[in-house]
């Protein structure tokens, strides 16, 4: 459609949550290069005279206020590089006029808006107030992004709104959206002391997750008079501080609760037991690479623990054996401890979804 004596010409892009590229929605082409296509034929006429440049950049509410600030000044920065790239006339006209650049944070309205409407938020709107000899030229209207946003990209929009644990990549032919299924670890500090280790953690809501874990030292050294023989398993809900690009890596906090049975043995001298515990954890987990990450945690517990003392004795009618100690009663033991130290390398398994396919 047309509109005669227009005055202004703009146009507005949008972006993915967190991204400050133009080119992360494929709709923004065509409206960038429309935009273009029109300033560049109207600045041909001398009846035409740019007066003001205005350009507005948002965020929605996710995000730190410091992070989502810096935000808005890198999206103002790619749509303005993006013109000047693109346009001679973008390029003269931001030089010489005074551009009124704005930033917009909507930290505010978090929990008061649905979530829905967070891809709207994120924008940036170039406006270009003209004088026009209106009694010669017309101008064609920059069409809106809701006209010409098609309904597979909407569809797209809508997907990658669903779960913002997603990592959002593209390539020359789709958008792909990776989410993370579930976690694998194994404590680097137990491998070392031989303790046979594995840990499964499960995303089950933004920013929380589940974790399972099992410990399974199992030998001995008759000879030597050592034993280090242990069923562990333990449980423990997460919660990450800051929902990122690259999701569930941040600092977190927790509490694990777990329990099992022990031998354990360094001279002649040994105790088997049982126990549990509960045990608030913090720590911190980063990205290494794509799919393997590092993570570092320590807990402090209430631990309560049952056990019976024995000393390795030979020369019984039944071999060497461990005696316990007489009275051979067991002895309980409730005190606060520290109970996990780990460093942990962890791979991601993720499930991957096309979100969009474009010509």
């Amino acid at each position: 459609m047309t509109k005669a004596y227009s005055d202004s010409l703009s146009v507005t892009v949008y972006y993915p949550c967190g991204s400050s590229s133009v080119s992360k929605i494929p709709d923004n082409m065509p409206l960038l290069n429309g935009f273009v296509n029109q300033l560049d034929s109207l600045c041909k006429s001398p009846l035409v005279t740019p007066v003001s440049l205005f350009v507005t950049s948002s965020t929605s509410p996710e995000g730190s206020l410091k992070i989502n600030k810096a935000l808005t000044r890198k999206r103002t920065q790619a749509v303005m590089d993006y013109l000047k790239q693109h346009s001679e006339s973008f390029r003269t006209i931001s030089n010489s006029l005074d551009s009124k650049l704005n930033g917009k944070t909507t930290n505010h309205q978090l929990g008061k808006i649905r979530r829905s409407a967070f891809p709207s938020l994120r924008y940036s709107k170039v406006t270009l107030l003209l004088n026009i000899d209106k009694d010669t030229i017309a101008v064609v209207e920059q069409p809106s992004q809701d006209d010409v946003q098609t309904e597979d990209s909407a569809e797209a929009m809508s997907e990658m709104e669903k779960d913002t644990s997603a990592v959002i990549l593209e390539t020359n032919d789709k958008v792909i959206a990776n989410y993370p299924l579930f976690f694998v670890k194994t404590n680097l500090l137990y491998d070392l002391l031989t303790f046979v280790n594995a840990s499964v953690e499960i995303p089950v809501a933004r920013n929380w997750t589940a974790e399972a874990t099992l410990v399974y030292p199992w030998w001995r050294n008759t000879s030597s008079h050592k034993t280090v023989q242990m069923r562990y398993v333990a449980v423990t809900p997460r919660y990450y501080f800051k929902n990122p690009a690259k999701p569930y890596t941040s600092l977190f906090a927790g509490i694990t609760i777990g329990g099992g049975k022990y031998d354990l043995q360094w001279t002649r001298r040994g105790v088997q037991g049982s126990m549990w515990h509960i045990s608030p954890v913090i720590g911190y987990s980063h990205h290494i690479s794509k799919r393997w990450k590092m993570e570092y945690s320590a807990s402090v517990g209430f631990v309560h623990t049952k056990y019976q003392k024995y000393t390795q004795t030979p020369d019984t009618p039944f071999g060497e054996i461990k005696v316990k100690d007489y009275p051979w009663v067991s002895k309980v033991l409730n005190t606060v401890l520290p109970t996990s130290l780990n460093v942990s390398l962890v791979y991601t398994f993720t499930r991957t979804k096309h979100l969009q396919r474009h010509e």
